[in-house]
Formats: C-alpha cells, sequence, structure tokens
C-alpha cells in the first residue's frame, strides 16, 4: 500500500495555502535581491537626483523667463503712449503745457508699472533733447548717463538686458534698456533704463545653491565669473577645468571625482539675461545616510513584512472564513427549502457575494411560488370554468320557489335559508370578475353565517365589529368565506357547548386588518407549528395534505400575497380546546 507523504499542499486552507504563497513568492525574494537591487539602482538614483533637480531650476528659470517678458513689456506702454512720446519729442507749446503733460500723464504711467510689477526697483528715460523740464527721478539727460556708453548707440527696437556686479557681494544687479523712437520710428528721443531688484533671480541662486556642500558661478555670455559663492575648495586649476567642462555642447549635467569627493556638474543657462549658472555639489553628502544605513534598512524591510505577513494572515483568515460558512450554509439548499444566508454582510467582495447569493435565492424562491401560484390559478380558472357551465338562473328561480313553498306552509325558517342560500350562489355565480370590495364580502360573509346559524340554532353567537372605511377597499372574492367555514366547521361545530365567533375590522395608515376570533376546539401545537411554517413560506405546503383541513387557509393566504404584496399574508394563534385566531394583514395601496 502506498503511504500519503506528511505534507500534501493541496488539502491545506485556504489561508496556510495564501501565507505560503505570500513568504516564497513576496518574503523571499525581496530579501533576496534587496541588497543586489541596492547597488544596482545606486547610480540610477544619482541621475534622477540630477534629473530632479534640473526640473526644478529649469522650472525656476522658466518663471524667470516669464518675469523677464513682463518687464520688458513696460518698453511697449511708454512706446506706444503718445503723452510720453509728444514730451520726449518737446512737442509742447508752454511750460505750463509740458508740466501738465508729465503731471497728467506720463508721472502716473510710471506710478502704474511700479505698483503692478514688483520686479523693477526703478526706472528712468534718458533724454535726448537737452532743452525743456527735466522731472527727476523718472526723466533724466543722456549725457548724465554712466553706466554702460555702448547702451547710447543701441539701435532702435532691440532691448538689452546689462548686468553689474559690485565687487565680491554675491548680488547680481540688472538692468534692462531699451531706445524710444519718434511716431516714425525715425529719430532716438529716449533711452528706457529698467532697474530690476535682485529677487529676479534670487529664488534661481538658492535652488541652485540649496546644498550646504556646493559652489555657485554666475558667469556672462563672454564665460566670465560676475559672481560666485564657494562652500567647496578647489583649486584654481581645477575650478578652471570644472567650468571649462560646464559649458561642453549638449551637456547638461555630469559627475566627476575631484580629491576623492563626487561632484555633481550641473550647468544652466538663463537665454534672456545671456547668463551662465554653474552649480558644483558635493553629492556624496545626500546619500551617505543610505549607505550608512544601508543594512538596517535590510533589517527595518525584513521586520516590516514579518509584522505583514501577520496582519496578512488575519486578514486571509477573516475573507476565507466568511467564504467557508457561505460554503457550508449552500450545502443546506435544496429543491424544496431555499434559507437565505443570515451572518455578517460586509460592504467587500465577499459581502457582494453574500448578498448576491441571497438575491438569487430569494428569486429562486420567488420562481418556485410563482409555479405553485400559476397552478393555483390555473385550478381557480377551471373552477370558474366549471362554475359557468352552471345555469344560474334556473338555480335561482328553484330556490325562489323552495322559498314561495316554505313561506306557504307556514316554515319561516326554511324560507330564510332558502333566500340566503340563493343570495349566496348569486354572489358566487353571477359575478365575472375576480375582486370585489371588502363591504360586498361582508354581506356574503353575513349571509352563509346566517345558514350556519339556522343550522346551529343556539350554539352559535356571532358579532361583528368594524372601525374602518370598507366601502372601497378592494379584496379578492371568497377571501373572507373559506376562513369564517373553517372556525365554524373545524372549531365551533366540533364542541357541544356554546360556540362564538367575532369578526373585527380595523385599520391604520399602512394596512387593513381583518381578525376572526373563534371559541371553538382549537388545535394541538404540533398542527399550529406546521401551518405557520407553511403560511410563512418556510415549509412545503405538501406537508398540510397529511392532515384535516388547513388548505383554504393556505388558498386564501396565496391569493392574498398574489393580490396585496409580500407584506400582506394571514397569521395564526390557536390553543387546544380554547379556540383559534386567525389575523389577515392587508397592505393599503398594493391594488388599489
Amino acid at each position: 500500500m502506498k503511504k500519503k507523504p506528511a505534507f500534501n499542499y493541496q488539502n491545506l486552507s485556504i489561508v496556510k495555502k495564501m501565507a505560503i504563497g505570500y513568504i516564497v513568492i513576496i518574503f523571499i525574494p525581496i530579501i533576496s535581491f534587496g541588497l543586489i537591487l541596492y547597488n544596482q539602482n545606486y547610480n540610477s538614483f544619482l541621475e534622477e537626483y540630477a534629473q530632479g533637480r534640473q526640473k526644478i531650476v529649469n522650472q525656476v528659470l522658466n518663471n524667470v523667463s516669464v518675469s523677464t517678458v513682463q518687464i520688458e513689456s513696460a518698453y511697449q506702454l511708454f512706446q506706444n503712449n503718445s503723452n510720453t512720446i509728444a514730451y520726449l519729442s518737446g512737442n509742447y507749446r508752454s511750460d505750463f503745457e509740458q508740466v501738465s503733460n508729465f503731471l497728467t500723464y506720463i508721472r502716473p504711467l510710471f506710478s502704474y508699472i511700479l505698483s503692478s510689477n514688483r520686479m523693477i526697483d526703478s526706472m528712468t528715460i534718458y533724454m535726448e533733447q537737452q532743452n525743456g523740464m527735466i522731472f527727476r527721478p523718472e526723466m533724466a539727460k543722456m549725457d548724465e548717463f554712466k553706466l554702460d556708453e555702448s547702451m547710447k548707440k543701441l539701435p532702435l527696437g532691440v532691448g538689452k538686458w546689462i548686468t553689474y556686479n559690485n565687487g565680491s557681494e554675491p548680488d547680481i544687479n540688472l538692468h534692462y534698456f531699451h531706445k524710444i523712437g519718434n511716431r516714425n520710428f525715425e529719430q532716438d528721443i529716449g533711452l528706457l533704463d529698467i532697474k530690476v531688484t535682485p529677487n529676479l533671480i534670487k529664488p534661481l541662486l538658492e535652488s541652485l545653491n540649496s546644498n550646504s556642500k556646493s559652489n555657485l558661478y554666475v558667469l556672462d555670455q563672454d564665460h566670465q565669473v560676475i559672481s560666485h559663492v564657494e562652500k567647496i575648495s578647489l583649486s584654481k586649476e581645477s575650478e578652471k577645468a570644472l567650468l571649462a567642462d560646464a559649458f561642453q555642447a549638449n551637456t547638461k549635467y555630469a559627475y566627476q571625482n575631484v580629491n576623492g569627493n563626487k561632484l555633481l556638474i550641473e550647468s544652466f543657462y538663463a537665454d534672456t539675461l545671456k547668463l551662465h549658472f554653474v552649480m558644483m555639489e558635493q553629492v556624496d553628502d545626500v546619500f551617505i545616510g543610505i549607505k550608512k544605513n544601508k543594512y538596517v534598512l535590510v533589517m527595518t524591510v525584513a521586520t516590516l513584512l514579518l509584522l505583514l505577513s501577520g496582519v496578512y494572515y488575519l486578514i486571509a483568515s477573516s475573507i476565507t472564513k466568511r467564504i467557508l460558512k457561505l460554503s457550508k450554509h449552500m450545502r443546506q439548499v435544496d429543491e424544496n427549502y431555499f434559507p437565505l444566508y443570515r451572518g455578517e454582510i460586509n460592504k467587500d467582495e465577499v459581502g457582494h457575494l453574500t448578498s448576491s447569493y441571497n438575491a438569487m435565492i430569494r428569486r429562486m424562491d420567488e420562481l418556485v411560488n410563482t409555479v405553485h401560484r400559476s397552478e393555483m390559478l390555473r385550478k381557480e380558472s377551471a373552477y370558474l370554468m366549471m362554475q359557468a357551465q352552471i345555469k344560474p338562473h334556473f338555480l335561482y328561480n328553484t330556490l325562489e320557489s323552495i322559498r314561495m313553498i316554505a313561506e306557504a306552509n307556514d316554515d319561516p325558517e326554511a324560507a330564510e335559508m332558502s333566500y340566503t342560500l340563493g343570495k349566496l350562489f348569486r354572489y358566487s355565480l353571477s359575478g365575472t370578475k375576480s375582486e370585489t370590495s371588502l363591504r360586498e364580502e361582508v354581506d356574503n360573509v353575513k349571509d352563509y353565517i346566517k345558514i350556519q346559524q339556522i343550522r346551529l340554532a343556539d350554539r352559535l353567537q356571532v358579532s361583528f365589529e368594524i372601525d374602518a372605511a370598507i366601502d372601497n377597499f378592494i379584496c379578492p372574492h371568497y377571501m373572507l368565506q373559506p376562513i369564517i367555514e373553517n372556525s365554524i366547521v373545524h372549531g365551533i361545530a366540533n364542541v357541544r357547548k356554546q360556540g362564538s365567533l367575532s369578526i373585527r375590522i380595523w385599520e391604520d395608515y399602512s394596512f387593513m386588518f381583518i381578525a376572526v376570533v373563534d371559541s371553538g376546539a382549537g388545535m394541538e401545537e404540533e398542527r399550529l407549528a406546521l401551518i405557520q411554517a407553511v403560511l410563512n413560506g418556510s415549509m412545503d405546503v405538501k406537508l398540510l395534505q397529511k392532515g384535516e383541513g388547513g388548505l383554504g387557509i393556505m388558498n386564501v393566504n396565496e391569493r392574498v400575497k398574489m393580490f396585496y404584496g409580500e407584506r400582506s399574508g394571514i397569521h395564526m394563534e390557536s390553543k387546544l380546546n380554547a379556540g383559534t385566531t386567525c389575523l389577515l394583514k392587508l397592505a393599503k395601496g398594493a391594488a388599489q
């Protein structure tokens, strides 16, 4: 005989399989390849770091470019202002007109530009015309311009940025110059000098010089250093060589080892300002923490994986337990028993599966009940067809003749019974509709009770208590008579003492209630439990056929549910030798 292996993966529970799969597929590979991946990705980290720096600085450069465009647009406000052109051209007839023109139109324009653009420190227009009034600080004579004589020869329509450095100070003074021409751009009439605040390039310098171990160089278009900040000691030869490498074509950044230190060399160019920015950063300090804590990181990851494994096991266990409970419950379902799953149903996938299962069970139970009800309707239709074959007028005439003979023979009870029986037959055979009003149903029941009272004499005492509007409440034909008949025939008629029958009707906002209470023989607890189970739908109606009675009540219950909906139905209470109570609960609006 072949011996079974001690370990069989297929026979393990779902939780254990998931835990083993987690360890083999996730835990072990992460620990095994962690160090290898770390070493392989170190250079990738350096590249990503450099690229990230490039993106940040380029974004700042874009912001600087936008600011420079806004500053340059100030020239258009002066060039396109007719009052400014007239003032600079000397087109005025009196000093009053000149002063009024300046104070009314030109000085407010200066104030507007300075207030709307915080990057502009000051603005001055150097006038080519040497006559007329000079309003300071907005205006000055051209011979007062001392910054750069070449700017006086700047052609019309061309603007230029000039950088000035205050010796060893890191701040850079920026000026934007632009010639202003007359209306036809045929003659120079002024030179616009816009002095920019250091805040224009301050964010750029801060983003480049963010590391405590870095050097920053600002060079003009001739590659001459105009400003620098040094935090790393470099020899003049090394510094010169590194700057030369930074200007190589197609080189945005590079890593170089200098004196045992790894430096990130980055080069940026502000095209509008014609300035080069070179940053040298000692990146070993950035990644030194990763190197020192490499093994600590591995141990931390391993510990976290163990903890996560435990949490994963608990979560997987909670899920699989619910699936196992649902699976165990599903084994109880057969063709005649459709129990709903009553366990906890959460709002996750398993809960959705359970809710879908319960919906399927309800649908299956509904379909089975629909087939059963269809069979009942088929039988009822056959019954109605049989009724249609009886000649009702012949029957009515015969009963009327019997009543007349009984009256002629002075037999009032026989006459009353014949008359009442005729009314019952007329109610049952003359109607073509399957529904009636509750008032007509009550009147028909009263006729039926009259016949039973003649038959049982003093043994039957009947009372009606109606506290509801029943005239227009629609109900199925013969809804009450089977219940009343069941109380009289199986209840009161089976006892020798005087019996009482009480019919009470009341209503609330949602339901109409009808209680039929008799003091008859009642029934045993087992029989009552069986009838209640069948009425609730938890047991098959075929079980009622093993005993006496009950089928009429079940048929009425099915007709009530079909007519008023699943919220309606019959509820019974009984005690042996003490009587029976049958309560009908009819939903309002369901069939109205």
